[in-house]
């Protein structure tokens, strides 16, 4: 019989086993099949690129052969086909495909290919550089290296083929013929090979490729008593010990038929060299810094009396410009290096170091900024402000803050909220040395406003209220706006202000004419108060029609503020009340008023043969601040015209 399970035995049924897969187990499951997936992935690009590297390799060391073969056969074309041929020294992409020019890179399936060919004489025979000594051989024979790069190595080394070819007996190489070899080592001695060598005298140049000993050899015909040659490097981002990229030594004078192996060059692969400002903690620093500073490189090999080189740096992170010699560098800070000394690093040929470079922290307090605001300090510079590149902040006055020595501009931030500003201008290339400052103290600045219209006067910020402006702001502008005492001078942040006049209610009583408005205010500690006279805007006002009511007459025309004028024989009669007087109309001519200033003018005429003829409001005119003339037609009837604004 079928044995069934106790209740308390595990259920080992294979659905049971099945029902017992938790999540976790699920999880992991996914995890190991997704890094097989990766390994695999990344095997199968790996194997790619090994597949594609390969193909290039094997294309490159087709084109070297074939380069071996066609200068094998060139050489021995002619008798004079080796001497040619070596003094061609370093040659780029000759013997193009299909018999194309020589110089443009080769295309093979897709890959540009670049051949570099160059020939070196060997004069003390097998086994000796001439470079090390000896005599010249009767026979020297041609070495030829042929080096095939590609796009896309990556790390994978030139393929690089050689053969030496030897020129028949008697032919090639006239017995008068001199031979200069130049040695050229790295940074730690070691032979430089596949460096290109000039060698010149007057205006003649020949170049030649160090080999594998470090060797360049170069003939040269010299004049019968001799000529003076100077040999020079030049291969881009190379230099010697000194930084120079182009070094160059004296030879000397060559005879006929002489080996000349005199000069060595120390040459390799310049590095780059970043300097990282930080603080005492070692944190690194960024953007521009307040001041240049003056920073001491110094190199452990160098040339001449001393390793140390100065540098002006104007940014905390710095890259110095120029390739340098792979050695050990450090830096610090000015002249004198640290009590506690300095960091090095070792820089490798070709390659990037970051040396660090503390900079110690000035500490410094504002105080007595305007009421609500902020800090901002940005490096001194001419035209600076709250936004350009560097600047630091905000921070609250009247507790210290930290800053990078040097010269800064201190702006002001206003609150969010009631009378504010943007970004208030204040002192100016403050200089700060390393560690504690003086307190700064922020100048009260103050404008005076007079001649004012009467109502409660305000200024509000240009960029608050944005530019363009032309009546009074209302809203949440207007709650961001100070208000000022007519006639006294008002403390007022430095910057840029519209001013304007509302009555007791807000309503708008005048904005002062856009021509003179908004008004910049600077700060200025030794003059602190600006003083504006509120312009008042006059216009022309030209009445026509009046002959309608002194066809008969001689007429006068007024402008009064006033709405009940008196007329009497003597004139228009308004007490206490501004008038202008048009003066007498006849013959239907029109009246005109010139320099009529900002208000509303009612228009009067007044009959002088008949007083209280006429003397009825015949128009009204309101100049406003930025009224152009206006011209009335004179009305003896309602409604009564009006012009201006």
């Amino acid at each position: 019989m079928p044995r069934h399970p106790h209740p308390s035995e595990p259920d080992r049924s294979p659905l049971g086993r099945d029902a017992g897969v938790s999540l976790i187990e699920v999880v992991v499951a996914a995890v190991l099949v997704a890094i097989l997936a990766s390994v695999v992935l990344a095997i199968i690009l790996q194997t790619q690129s090994a597949e594609l590297d390969n193909r290039a390799r094997v294309s490159a060391a087709s084109l070297a052969s074939r380069e071996i073969d066609m200068v094998t056969e060139d050489f021995h074309r002619t008798a004079t086909a080796p001497v040619a041929i070596a003094d061609a020294g370093v040659v780029t992409n000759p013997h193009q495909l299909n018999g194309g020019p020589d110089g443009p890179d080769f295309q093979v399936n897709g890959t540009t290919y670049t051949i570099t060919r160059s020939a070196t004489w060997k004069l003390t025979g097998t086994g000796a550089s001439a470079c090390e000594g000896g005599g010249l051989v009767a026979y020297p024979a041609l070495q030829i290296t042929v080096a095939v790069s590609w796009g896309d190595m990556g790390s994978t080394k030139p393929v690089v083929s050689t053969t030496t070819l030897a020129p028949e007996k008697g032919t090639g190489i006239p017995t008068t013929d001199s031979f200069i070899a130049v040695a050229v080592v790295d940074a730690h001695g070691d032979p430089n090979v596949g460096r290109t060598v000039r060698v010149t005298s007057g205006a003649t140049v020949k170049t030649g490729t160090t080999d594998g000993s470090g060797c360049a050899v170069i003939r040269v015909t010299p004049a019968s008593g001799g000529s003076s040659y100077t040999a020079s490097l030049g291969d881009a981002n190379y230099v010697d010990i000194t930084g120079n990229q182009t070094p160059s030594k004296s030879v000397g004078s060559v005879l006929p038929g002489q080996l000349k192996n005199n000069v060595t060059f120390q040459y390799d692969l310049g590095g780059t060299i970043k300097l990282s400002m930080t603080d005492a903690s070692g944190t690194a620093m960024s953007g521009p810094l307040a001041s240049p500073t003056q920073v001491t490189l110094i190199a452990s090999q160098y040339a001449g009396s001393s390793g140390a080189t100065m540098h002006t740096v104007t940014d905390a992170q710095t890259t110095l410009p120029g390739r340098y010699w792979p050695t050990q560098y450090g830096a610090y800070l000015g002249s004198s290096a640290p009590a506690g000394g300095y960091v090095a690093e070792d820089l490798t040929a070709g390659g990037t170091v970051t040396i660090p470079v503390v900079l110690a922290m000035s500490s410094v307090t504002v105080t007595g900024a305007p009421a609500g605001s902020s800090i901002i300090a940005v490096p001194h510079a001419t035209g600076t402000t709250c936004t350009t590149a560097g600047a630091q902040g905000p921070f609250a006055t009247g507790s210290p803050h930290d800053l990078m020595p040097g010269g800064w501009d201190l702006f002001a931030v206003g609150p969010s909220s009631g009378p504010g500003f943007s970004c208030s201008p204040g002192p100016s290339d403050v200089t700060l040395a390393p560690g504690g400052n003086t307190d700064v103290a922020w100048g009260t600045m103050t404008l005076t406003v007079t001649g004012a219209p009467a109502g409660e006067l305000h200024a509000v910020d240009l960029t608050i209220a944005g530019s363009g402006l032309t009546t009074c702001p209302t809203g949440t502008v207007a709650a961001r706006a100070w208000t000022l005492n007519p006639g006294v001078p008002t403390a007022l942040p430095a910057g840029t202000w519209y001013l304007y006049v509302t009555d007791a209610t807000g309503g708008c009583t005048e904005f002062m004419n856009p021509a003179s408005n908004p008004v910049a205010t600077t700060y200025d500690e030794a003059s602190p108060s600006t003083t504006v006279v509120w312009p008042v805007n006059t216009v022309k006002v030209t009445v026509t029609g009046v002959e309608r009511f002194a066809r008969y007459h001689n007429a006068t025309v007024y402008l009064t503020t006033s709405s009940t004028p008196i007329c009497s024989a003597s004139g228009l009669v308004t007490p206490g009340f501004p008038q202008i007087s048009l003066g007498e109309v006849r013959d239907g001519r029109s009246a005109e008023a010139n320099g009529v200033p900002v208000g509303t003018w009612n228009v009067y005429g007044n009959d002088e043969n008949s007083p209280t003829y006429g003397c009825e409001l015949a128009g009204v005119v309101k100049v406003g601040p930025a009224s152009s003339d206006l011209t009335i037609d004179y009305s003896t009837s309602a409604p009564v015209p009006q012009v201006g604004p």
